[in-house]
């Protein structure tokens, strides 16, 4: 799972998305998530949580737009 939160890695989530394998290191998916409507400028932390013990996701990017 994967949260988006402002100003604070502790603040409310503004959005979430599921994030899951993919079957390998470099095969990359696109995810959209719904994300609040949000005004001014911010500081964005992704938060992420896993029950795995170990790696469990490879980001190559993340693209906001409105």
């Amino acid at each position: 799972m994967v949260e988006v939160r402002l100003d604070s890695r502790t603040a409310p989530p503004v959005g979430s998305f599921s994030i899951a394998g993919t079957g390998g290191w470099q095969s990359w998916r696109t995810v959209p998530a719904n994300i609040s409507a949000v005004t001014g400028t911010h500081d964005v932390y992704l938060t992420f949580t896993s029950g795995q013990p170990s790696d469990f996701v490879n980001v190559n990017g993340f693209t906001f737009g409105h």
